[in-house]
């Protein structure tokens, strides 16, 4: 009984003896890799502080710890939102080599590679992202979207009805069959699924959807159409894997699109909070100040709003669009006396604003001085 429990016992030593070296070899592999492969960090003179010090401090972290996925993932997020491209283009790919079940390295790394032209190895990664995790929809309308770029139509259409499956109204797979039915010369199949997507989302598709009435010689809904439209045909869809780096943005510009985007996408609380960031790191980009006022508006915070709109003139005393957004308010409020202070302090920087103008006339016209209201409307 003894010599069967020494044996026993031995084996479990041996066993528990060639686990840990199998497990020993495996980190010093992946740390191998990222000793090997990890680019210097780039040159971070003259950036924003904070991003300064999260790099060096995560480089750090993983000298310390090659084998830590966290920190290289955070350290490539944070290369690849602020526009280090190929230091995020080669952490991805350690990350693809050391965590190779995450799709989501495939999935960013693949944007990265579709940005420069590379579509073919794009499109792999985009595979590779959708056979490890395939009910993320942004990584099929992607595959789709690579597919008819490479005219390879029926791949395409394979696609996209398969999202429809799922999703009968997504707008994407609705533009995306539309295109693939022009390729077809099928334009009447193309203004069916163009005219559904529009109903789904009124972004898309207008002005491909244009030229198909003039071809049809619906020239009146082209027209109206064209009217209504002052945007591509092409909406960049809302990808959260890659969307959201933009948090780890220190880009003021880059930040305040992001903020744009998520708006559009109906996350008003997503494009407030970057927005807010966008302000914070360029306390003097206007167009920012007076798009988050409007955001602020849009969803029903008038105090917030106007707080922004004045911060706006403080800063840029000769940007009408924020002295506008504060007398909207006020005139929207019945605030009529304030609103005239406004119009005045407005014109005073902005005389030649014909929107402050209108203002000033419209003002005039309410106190019953018509004439006066005149070379306001003249201006």
């Amino acid at each position: 009984m003894k010599k069967a429990l020494t044996i026993v016992l031995g084996c479990i030593l041996v066993a528990t003896a060639f686990v840990g070296a199998l497990r020993w070899k495996q980190n010093e592999r992946l740390a191998t890799i990222v000793d090997t492969h990890l680019l210097e960090p780039p040159s971070i003179k003259s950036v924003h502080p904070e991003l300064a010090r999260r790099i060096n401090e995560l480089n750090q972290r993983i000298d310390d710890d090659p084998k830590s996925i966290d920190s290289i993932g955070k350290l490539s997020r944070l290369y690849h939102a602020n526009g280090y491209i190929s230091h995020a283009w080669q952490t991805y790919r350690i990350l693809i080599a050391i965590d190779s079940e995450n799709p989501m390295w495939h999935h960013r790394l693949a944007t990265i590679v579709s940005s420069y032209g590379q579509l073919e190895d794009a499109l792999a990664l985009y595979l590779k992202a959708s056979d490890l995790d395939p009910t993320y929809l942004p990584t099929s309308i992607h595959i789709g979207d690579a597919y008819l770029k490479l005219n390879r139509i029926n791949e395409a259409e394979s696609v996209f009805d398969s999202i429809r499956k799922k999703e009968p109204a997504n707008p994407f797979a609705l533009f995306g069959l539309a295109r693939a039915s022009l390729a077809r010369d099928d334009t009447a199949r193309a203004k069916g699924l163009l005219e559904s997507a529009r109903r789904s989302n009124n972004r898309i598709g207008g002005d491909l959807l244009a030229d198909i009435y003039e071809k049809l010689d619906e020239t009146s809904k082209a027209r109206a159409l064209l009217h209504e439209v002052n945007w591509s045909s092409h909406v960049d869809i809302y990808d959260p894997w890659v969307d959201d780096i933009v948090s780890d943005c220190y880009d003021s510009f880059e930040v305040a699109m992001a903020g744009g985007k998520a708006g559009r996408a109906g996350d008003t609380s997503k494009a407030i909070r970057l927005l807010k960031k966008a302000t914070t790191l360029d306390p003097l980009d206007q167009n920012a100040l007076n798009h988050l006022a409007e955001t602020y508006l849009a969803d029903g915070d008038v105090a917030n709003a106007r707080a922004t709109y004045e911060r706006c003139t403080q800063v840029a005393p000769s940007f009408w669009e924020g002295w506008s957004g504060l007398i909207s308010i006020e005139v929207n409020a019945g605030n009529h006396a304030q609103a005239s202070t406004i119009i005045d302090q407005a014109l005073i920087h902005c005389p030649n604003s014909y929107v402050i103008n209108n203002y000033k006339g419209d003002s005039l016209i309410t106190e019953n001085r018509a004439k006066e209201a005149i070379p306001y409307f003249e201006n």
